[in-house]
């Protein structure tokens, strides 16, 4: 791993925008659509939660930094995207027990503190996509190399309490 990356954020990763394609290929590998409820964990800048809110879903974004905050909600407002919110929040702290899909675009280490939230948390079946970087002790479904320049885009699906 990169050493500015391990090292060069106090949250859960720093802000890297993610490329058109490889939004495109989450939203694809988690199947967003109509009827699902989708929350992208550390959403930076809402491009994952605007494109899945075009796709239909209702979109939930939750990220700390309130300046990625504002930037996002502006986007949805001038969009007049309506199927869509961020939370300012830690994600840690958010309740996913309604999710249908979960997008994870964070550090290897933060995918590993999160593990036992998601385990908990979600529903068994709950598709888990984990951009650049996978979740330890978890096995991915399918693996996409075509992810962002840090690593693939990994596939899961919550089976039960341990996965």
């Amino acid at each position: 791993m990169l050493p500015y990356l391990r090292s060069g954020t106090k949250f859960g990763a720093p802000f890297v925008p993610m490329g058109k394609d490889v939004v495109a290929r989450v939203m694809k590998l988690g199947e967003v659509g109509p009827g699902k409820k989708f929350y992208d964990l550390g959403s930076g800048d809402g491009r994952l939660v605007i494109a899945a809110a075009m796709l239909g879903a209702e979109a939930v974004g939750v990220e700390i930094d309130a300046i990625r905050v504002l930037y996002s909600r502006l986007w949805l407002k001038v969009l007049g995207i309506k199927n869509a919110r961020i939370i300012k929040g830690n994600l840690f702290d958010q309740d996913l027990s309604s999710a249908d899909i979960v997008s994870l675009y964070l550090l290897e280490e933060t995918n590993e503190k999160l593990k036992p939230k998601l385990e908990e948390e979600l529903k068994p079946g709950t598709p888990v996509v984990a951009t650049g970087f996978p979740i330890p002790g978890w096995k991915p479904i399918k693996v996409d190399p075509h992810g962002p320049v840090y690593g693939p885009i990994y596939f899961y699906k919550k089976i039960n309490s341990k996965h």
